[in-house]
């Protein structure tokens, strides 16, 4: 059995890499987590599974040289003082002290890389410490085959050096919806209406707005809708001005973060998500647990991967989203034996491809 090490920049729960190390601790590994942040949320609950967790914290701005260059020491330092045998780095404050400390530690490192082309979108893929991060390391898993060719083909990363693992979730550490508390959603903004619901940050790539457009222009359809909009960022101003402007207050609901996301997925009829911006994304397997069917983006993330149109999601254009989700909204909201299908077939090619047993495999065959 080995000493397995999850370095990472963890605060909250992450599910995914929490499936993993509960996996491997079960299976008689030495499971630990070393977070650059204080783990407030996530720490406590490995910590329930006999998981040893710490944290290093350096105060102050969280860049520059002297900033990594402490974390590197001090990860060089704990993986040989706990004779650490894998490391699996997730994200990229961790992914660079990784690549370079793993020159001076007798773990095997392996970089797992949760993005695929967010370095372009926001122009941080010319900073040294984005490419000595990819260029010195040994071993990268990247979460869809999408993010391989793409660093491939864009970054010129050599291919023996990137290995594509689905994301692995042990399901079972979802919350089941609360058919009350569903009830209550329904009946507060689903009445005689359909209810569609979103979950983003609200960040330009994520593109929340568009979803305030659906609305629109399904109110010009006669179509009666409500947009339940959960999240954060920094168009939430610019959003509120938009609903003003459309005269939609009684149609959109910007809920900011929720506790209970299951039940907000549970009670919709359709899950919206324009994001350009994805790798293996969350969110829609959250609606898909609850089968509710999706509206994504052909070519965004790893959808092509898993995703076929109007069999387990519809699949629209980038470029003409709103029409497109427009046009199939229109087009299916009656027809509920189909989207129950749609979401049901949606279900089951989530548990397929990313569920804990049959992702597992992939990373015992590492070692």
């Amino acid at each position: 059995m080995a000493v397995i090490l999850f370095y990472s920049p963890f605060n909250q729960r992450s599910r995914d890499t929490e499936t993993l190390m509960i996996a491997f601790k079960k299976e008689g590994h030495s499971v630990i987590s070393l977070s650059q942040q204080e783990g407030h949320i996530i720490h406590p609950f490995l910590q329930q599974f006999g998981i040893e967790t710490y944290s290093h914290v350096i105060p102050g701005k969280r860049s520059g040289i002297w900033y990594f260059l402490k974390h590197i020491l001090y990860f060089i330092r704990f993986c040989n003082q706990h004779k650490v045998e894998i490391v699996y780095s997730h994200l990229e404050p961790a992914n660079f002290v990784a690549s370079l400390g793993q020159y001076l530690v007798k773990a095997k490192v392996y970089l797992c890389r949760h993005h695929i082309n967010e370095s372009n979108l926001y122009q941080f893929d010319k900073d040294l410490y984005y490419r000595l991060t990819y260029q010195l390391a040994k071993k990268i898993i990247v979460v869809s085959n999408h993010a391989k060719q793409y660093m491939i083909e864009k970054e010129k990363i050599p291919a023996k050096k990137i290995i594509h693992i689905n994301l692995a979730y042990n399901f079972d550490l979802y919350p089941k919806p609360n058919e009350n508390k569903v009830a209550d959603l329904k009946a507060k903004y689903g009445k005689n209406k359909l209810i569609l619901v979103g979950a983003c940050r609200f960040t330009k790539f994520k593109r929340p707005d568009l979803m305030i457009d659906v609305i629109y222009q399904l109110k010009q359809k006669n179509i009666d809708t409500t947009l339940l909009l959960m999240g954060k960022g920094e168009m939430e101003e610019d959003l509120k001005v938009k609903i003003s402007n459309l005269h939609l207050h009684e149609q959109v609901h910007l809920t900011g973060y929720v506790e209970n996301v299951m039940d907000y997925y549970a009670s919709c009829d359709f899950f919206l998500h324009p994001s350009l911006l994805e790798s293996s994304c969350v969110v829609v397997k959250e609606a898909g647990l609850v089968h509710k069917p999706v509206i994504v983006c052909k070519g965004i993330g790893d959808f092509d991967e898993y995703l076929v149109d109007k069999e387990n999601a519809f699949v629209v254009d980038q470029e003409n989203f709103v029409e497109e989700s427009v046009k199939m909204i229109e087009s299916y909201h009656r027809q509920k034996d189909f989207l129950q299908t749609m979401g049901n077939n949606l279900n089951k090619a989530i548990l397929l491809n990313f569920s804990e047993v049959n992702v597992l495999r992939h990373y015992q065959s590492l070692n």
